[in-house]
């Protein structure tokens, strides 16, 4: 049985603290300021708290000639770029990102306290959310969504002394980290941010993987962040594409993020498949 027949591990208590489910489309040029509050009162039984935040840049996933010779398209602006809005529910656990190239919806820890829902029911509510917000264009924007991307991140926050103390223990949590020093000179690290990209096969899109310290908002506890965003190519604005595609996102994520760490650390999760 090769890795991808196999059961996509699972675990009882994983680490994750936030999972974000979106699609990136083509921009909504009649999109406008007043939009945002018609889509906010559309929303408003479940999503009745809003947040204004700076716009997302596009991302694109590009291979090949077309990644040698992509180049960022210099914007010019006649006016400041529109906000991005948040619609965030009365417990704060959900929230939805709106801008004009972008329609996001996130589930993320308050209190640290929250059981993680799985990935099966925010995929769900993110997919119900997206019909809803097709039908919202082409009756208040008149104008028909062409997606470009689709995105799926998980965030985990693996806790201080819960198997590491100092990033001289990383060797305890990941497979790649190693301190066997040629000479011995350097101490432990003061800090460290790996990055690492993985290709799809087919070009289908590619897992980003960023590991640093942090100190967590809600406590000031030390952690180290562990976020790894699956992204690639979307042509299809019908739920059943874009559920496809983001299943096999959270697949990509799941199972690297399980090549990535240790059987040890797989015990402290309660790993389960």
């Amino acid at each position: 049985m090769d890795s991808q027949t196999k059961p996509i591990p699972s675990f009882k208590n994983p680490p994750v603290t936030e999972v974000v489910l979106g699609v990136q489309y083509d921009k909504l040029k009649s999109f406008n300021s007043l939009h945002y509050g018609l889509y906010g009162s559309k929303v408003a039984g479940k999503y009745p708290k809003y947040s204004d935040r700076p716009p997302l840049d596009s991302t694109f996933e590009l291979f090949g000639d077309k990644q040698k010779t992509f180049m960022k398209e210099v914007k010019m602006y006649t006016m400041p770029p529109l906000r991005r809005g948040w619609y965030i529910e009365r417990e704060k656990n959900r929230l939805i990102q709106l801008d004009p190239e972008h329609f996001f919806h996130n589930w993320r820890k308050i209190t640290g306290e929250e059981s993680y829902p799985r990935y099966h029911e925010i995929r769900e509510g993110f997919l119900g959310l997206w019909g809803d917000f097709i039908a919202f264009c082409k009756e208040l924007v008149s104008e028909e969504i062409k997606p470009n991307h689709w995105e799926v991140t998980y965030v985990n926050h693996i806790d201080k002394n819960e198997g590491w103390e100092n990033l001289d223990d990383l060797e305890n949590i990941f497979v790649q980290w190693s301190r066997k020093l040629t000479d011995g000179f350097l101490t432990v690290p003061e800090t460290l941010e790996i990055k690492q990209t993985y290709a799809f096969p087919e070009q289908k899109g590619r897992l980003h993987v960023v590991l640093q310290p942090a100190i967590r908002h809600r406590d000031n506890k030390e952690c180290l962040l562990l976020r790894l965003t699956a992204r690639g190519r979307l042509d299809s604005s019908e739920p059943e594409t874009v559920s496809r595609h983001l299943d096999m996102g959270r697949e990509w994520i799941v199972r690297g993020f399980t090549d990535l760490t240790t059987p040890k650390a797989h015990k402290l999760w309660q790993r389960e498949v």
